[in-house]
């Protein structure tokens, strides 16, 4: 109907006609200029004669009575723009030489050459608000699908948020039982665990002790030069890493000091005693290395020349020699195993690992239970948070929720997310800015949801934290057209989307002349 109206008053603007009336008044103001009766200045302060109107001089203190000169510096020259829409122009206008009324009235003596474009101006106005209808009419139609849909969402939310409270109540239930249970089979767990530790450990002492009492015994070996089972102070003197006052000598008195005064021990003593208190300097001959071999002068042969059958001879000779050698070595023994080599802790025992499985099979049931317990609490705060959420006066905005929207420029891409935040990132790389986050509709008192506001985002170098205002205007579909910084730190951003749509209004406009 809108559309059909103003489609009618672009024809009857075309065929506008013309009413008697003095030059500069509009067809609502026609009434006070009675050229049969004087003329009353509209502010009432004065009467004159009705010659007196349009005679190029101010008689009235509100400039009413030379509307169509520009003797009065207050005065209001009205643009009849037959085809367009009327206007008002200051009377310091008219013949100024510059047409300001599209009809060309407003230069009616000033020699200006000027064009009638009120028709071509009616056309664009009319194609334009043609399409600016259509743009409503599609929009609002789909604000109304936005409107049914939130209104069927809502109601799912609540009936799913009731149905989740209550099915907690038995989740947690669960979950405390399983705990109770988990935490009963860690119990005997722990305790054979510990009982395995500490067995292995013992068992690891008692190597150690073992593997110290054999060092000792091969120490007291070596040390006991006559082998008779006694080590006296004399015997203990080849080991000079044994001296005790650092000055590179081990004297026959410290040897007697190390064994506690006595001139000999046996093995057991020396156990328990002596070996204490050796140990970390005592070297075994055993871990001597060997020497290296004989310098050979560079140019001289390595062996004296020899006849084939010498050569067999001094090999079978060197073979029993290394035959010698080696029957040494195999007398001294391996070297001593070395304590901590196999540190690994043994497997358990079946009746230990039956019980971590036990165990671990109740852990395994409580962490299910408690994660789906807190992917529960999840969809709860999640559903009540939009529940409380604004989203117009018919949840028609409620299906930006959970939605972002893109703008791209040459430098930046903008991401609005209504109901949670604004982000702007750099286009070659760098981090995210937060330009603000959900604060509230922030339109006028008589159309709040017409804007947002988003606060509290990145603080600015020595300035403000940064803030966005969103502004909403109608549109078939849901787009970000541009972003601005109209003040430091304060982002202006043009959103369209069907849910700001209104009715189309029928457009009356102001044809006044029609």
């Amino acid at each position: 109907m809108g559309l059909i109206m103003l489609l009618i008053l672009g024809v009857l603007g075309c065929k506008a006609v013309e009413v008697n009336r003095p030059r500069g008044v509009s067809l609502s103001n026609r009434g006070f200029y009675d050229d049969s009766k004087p003329f009353t200045c509209l502010d009432g302060s004065r009467t004159i004669p009705f010659d007196r109107v349009n005679d190029d001089y101010c008689d009235c203190s509100d400039g009413t009575d030379e509307p169509g000169t520009a003797a009065c510096s207050n005065g209001r020259f009205h643009c009849t723009n037959a085809g367009f829409k009327p206007q008002y122009i200051p009377s310091s206008r008219v013949n100024d030489g510059i047409c300001d009324c599209c009809d060309t009235t407003d230069e009616y003596n000033s020699g200006a050459v000027c064009q009638n474009t009120c028709r071509e101006m009616g056309r664009k106005e009319r194609e334009e608000l043609q399409k600016q209808a259509e743009v409503a009419t599609e929009g609002f139609r789909l604000k109304q699908q936005y409107i049914e849909e939130a209104k069927k969402g809502r109601e799912e939310n609540q009936v799913k948020l009731q149905d989740m409270v209550q099915k907690r109540q038995g989740l947690q239930e669960q979950v405390e039982a399983l705990r109770a249970e988990k935490e009963e089979a860690e119990k005997p767990e722990q305790e054979a665990k510990e009982a395995h530790k500490k067995a292995w450990e013992e068992r690891q002492e008692a190597e150690k002790a073992e593997m110290e009492k054999q060092r000792a015994l091969e120490a007291f070996t070596e040390l006991d030069l006559d082998s008779d089972g006694m080590l006296s102070a004399p015997e203990m003197l080849s080991h000079t890493e044994l001296d005790t006052d650092g000055d590179g000598a081990f004297s026959n008195e410290e040897a007697l000091a190390i064994l506690g005064g006595s001139y000999s021990l046996d093995v057991s003593s020396f156990q328990d005693s002596v070996w204490p208190q050796i140990r970390e300097k005592y070297k075994s001959e055993s871990a001597t290395p060997p020497p290296p071999p004989p310098h050979i002068e560079e140019g001289t042969a390595p062996h004296p020349e020899l006849s084939p059958e010498e050569e067999d001879e001094d090999v079978e000779e060197g073979d029993e020699d290394d035959d010698d050698e080696q029957v040494e070595e195999d007398h001294r023994g391996p070297p001593s195993k070395t304590y901590g080599e196999d540190t690994e802790m043994p497997p358990y025992d079946e009746a230990t690992q039956a019980l971590i499985d036990a165990a671990e099979k109740a852990r395994s049931q409580y962490e299910e239970a408690a994660k789906s317990m807190r992917e529960m609490e999840d969809t709860i705060r999640s559903l009540e948070k939009e529940i409380s959420l604004d989203f117009g006066p018919e949840g028609e905005f409620s299906y930006l929720y959970g939605q972002c929207y893109e703008l791209s420029t040459s430098e930046y891409i903008y991401r609005l997310c209504p109901f949670n935040r604004v982000t702007q990132k750099p286009k070659h790389g760098g981090s995210e800015t937060n330009l603000g986050t959900w604060g509230s509709w922030a339109g006028p008192e008589d159309n709040k949801f017409s804007a947002m506001k988003y606060e509290q985002g990145t603080s600015c170098w020595q300035g403000p934290s940064r803030s966005t205002l969103v502004k909403l205007s109608c549109g078939k579909e849901t787009t970000v057209t541009s972003t601005s910084e109209p003040s430091r730190c304060e982002y202006l951003m043009e959103f369209f989307t069907p849910a700001a749509c209104h009715p189309p209004q029928a457009q009356t406009g102001d044809h006044d002349e029609l």
